[in-house]
């Protein structure tokens, strides 16, 4: 089924499993209630400080990109898609990571949930499909350019780099967002051109700019994305997210989240920018993952417990660069269905849960699960839709 839909994660097919994550409608509310929370203390925090540069320093926030950040996108909110990384704890969350960059895999989501209803052991959830999450996501950003101004029906530009794992999603969004009557190309940030003023890829003009390239990654490579940077600058093209949601994709921000904005959906986090705080990290190594301010994909973090040289030399690089520890919070396990041979046996795997948030509203959610309680689906894991019955 995925192979004939084109459902590919870099060299393979995406790794999934004959399987749901199914919980009570109550349960999934109370959980995207707390998502929802989440990202609005999120937006508080993005809004309020985006131009104070003394925070700006304390997160570890680059310098360098702040004339970009600070730009104004034309619509009001910094963080439109957003994809927290949640524990679940008994019949509570907790949110370990907020992902308002550039978070993917709703497309994934939404054709693996299809996938799964036209098996029969899923027969009688059809009447209650999923809300598409690529619906929602099209939803969100149409409304933006909106909000923005525009008036027509806009061309859409999905864009990031070359030859990443995600590009077959993008594919996909762009055959979905085309099926809505969305004109939409998929291409590289330096792709772009401008001709009389506005943006323009493969012959077309764009009036609206999906991206998926992380903001660290555009102020980075500034120089190369000249056209891109301009057209938003200028305001001639939308671009979702905002190069803003930089300020509240860091980890760092997770520190100032859970002492200022009161979240307490949001773990014990420390920002190890001080001895007192590495002293008390030192004091109960077993408590505390650490992490980089600025890593993606499961890169940058360590946890307790599972190579010490590795965490103490990640702490003693916290004394230079920006880390954060966070209270470690028991991974739970679900059994999934594995073909083992000529037989399919159930394997225990970790698993987290990861809300799909547009315009600060849930829509959707999927489960990964791992062989180890580092969850990522670039490092090996697999995903898994939630349904409610």
């Amino acid at each position: 089924m995925l192979r004939a839909r084109g459902i590919f994660f870099g060299d393979g097919l995406l790794p999934t499993y004959a399987y749901a994550f199914l919980a009570s409608r109550e349960r999934v509310e109370k959980w995207a209630a707390r998502a929802e929370h989440l990202v609005a203390a999120a937006e508080g925090v993005a809004k309020r400080l985006v131009n104070d540069l003394e925070f700006y320093d304390a997160m570890g926030l680059h310098r360098e990109g702040l004339d970009l950040v600070q730009i104004d996108p034309g619509y009001s909110r910094t963080c439109v898609v957003c994809r927290p990384d949640g524990i679940p704890v008994g019949a509570d969350v907790k949110f370990v990571e907020v992902n308002c960059d550039s978070p993917a895999m709703m497309m994934f989501l939404d054709i693996v949930g299809q996938c799964l209803l036209e098996l029969p052991a899923f027969e009688r959830l059809r009447k209650q499909p999923p809300t598409s999450a690529a619906d929602r996501l099209l939803e969100a950003l149409v409304d933006c350019y909106r909000e923005f101004g525009g008036k027509d029906t806009p061309t859409i530009a999905i864009t990031d780099w070359e030859a990443q794992k995600t590009q077959y999603e993008h594919l996909r969004l762009a055959e979905h967002f085309e099926s809505r009557g969305y004109s939409t190309v998929v291409c590289d940030p330096r792709a772009f051109r401008l001709h009389g003023g506005k943006l323009h890829v493969k012959d077309r003009r764009i009036d609206l700019v999906y991206r998926r390239a992380l903001s660290a990654e555009i102020i980075e490579r500034r120089s190369e994305v000249e056209p891109l940077i301009a057209a938003y600058r200028d305001h001639t093209v939308c671009m979702v997210n905002p190069l803003r949601s930089y300020v509240a994709g860091v980890k760092s921000v997770l520190s100032y989240l859970a002492i200022h904005e009161g979240a307490d959906c949001v773990p014990n986090t420390l920002l190890l920018d001080n001895a007192k705080a590495r002293d008390i990290v030192k004091a109960s190594p077993h408590k505390w993952v650490l992490k980089k301010s600025e890593s993606h994909g499961g890169n940058g973090v360590v946890l307790p417990g599972t190579n010490e040289a590795k965490w103490r030399a990640a702490l003693a690089a916290s004394s230079d660069e920006v880390w954060i520890a966070q209270e470690y919070i028991e991974v739970p396990r679900i059994a999934v269905p594995e073909v083992s041979g000529n037989r399919v046996a159930r394997s225990e795997k970790y698993f987290n849960w990861n809300p799909f948030m547009f315009a600060g509203r849930y829509a959707g959610g999927m489960v990964r699960v791992s062989s180890t309680p580092l969850i990522n689906i670039t490092l090996g894991g697999g995903l898994l839709p939630t349904f409610t019955g």
